[in-house]
């Protein structure tokens, strides 16, 4: 786990392993199953049951009228789908028939949203980690953070719900990512990540040992206090399938360290 917070994501790793992760209990919001939008004849009690599962299906559809349904194969190497397919929702949408198109995507918002997905994989399991060592529990953490964290988790679910009902325009589309953009700001801030990545580090260096070892892993848990904390697992696990419509691969990821943890 260290090993895999202080490593740079490498999302050709992270597509492939996605791949290979049938067999797990992942929930139906990687798979297309939803019940906004287009199904909203479903009944409430099953609305209520995937209330944070999105419609996968009308996010293809807007990335498809959008124009882009092949990415460039130098920009799939260079940045993953994921990346890729969270640039079409955030900026102007290049077409295929752009000349030459591989220059009309801004290569800076692309290494933005490239940074916004490797924070993202950071926090999470840094937060797992530190929930599982112990560091988490009640004494340590206040419950108003996670009753925060519940609630920007709320108002963010809101936000791209509504957004979705207004229909696919740049706006909407760009809300949307802007949204989760601000709710990985609420996480890394209330469980203070940054501080816990920090920390991490300095043990990898203090034992000049690249990129952290098991050694220093286990030193850290049997100084941890054991208890965990569930509604912070819960909290994270709810991140993952909030984001997983948008950036499928590095969720599936996720989902299963979540789980494994």
């Amino acid at each position: 786990m260290l090993n895999d917070i202080l490593t740079p994501m490498n999302h050709r790793e992270i597509e492939y392993n996605a791949k290979k992760l049938s067999g797990w209990e992942i929930p139906d919001s990687f798979a297309c199953a939803a019940v906004q939008g287009e199904n909203a004849s479903t009944d409430l009690a099953q609305q209520d049951k995937y209330q944070m599962l999105f419609n996968r299906n009308i996010l293809l559809k807007w990335l498809d009228e959008t124009g882009a349904r092949v990415f460039d194969d130098d920009l799939v190497m260079d940045y993953g789908t994921d990346c890729l397919r969270l640039y079409l929702l955030f900026e102007q949408t290049p077409k295929e028939n752009d000349a030459p198109y591989y220059n009309s995507w801004q290569e800076g918002a692309l290494e933005g949203i490239y940074k916004f997905l490797g924070r993202t994989r950071r926090v999470m399991l840094a937060a797992d980690m530190w929930n599982r060592s112990g560091h988490y529990n009640e004494e340590m953490f206040p419950a108003a953070s996670v009753h925060r964290l519940g609630t920007a988790l709320e108002t963010t679910d809101a936000k791209i719900r509504k957004c979705i009902c207004r229909g696919n325009t740049m706006s909407n589309r760009h809300h949307i990512v802007a949204a989760l953009m601000e709710l990985l700001n609420v996480y890394q801030r209330e469980l203070k990540t940054g501080d816990i990545m920090a920390f991490i580090h300095t043990q990898a260096v203090e034992r000049a040992v690249p990129h952290g070892s098991t050694e220093a892993e286990g030193e850290i848990r049997q100084k941890a206090d054991p208890r965990f904390n569930p509604d912070i697992a819960d909290c994270c696990r709810k991140f993952v399938i909030l984001m997983a419509p948008y950036a499928p691969d590095l969720c599936k990821m996720l989902w299963v360290e979540l789980r494994n943890g």
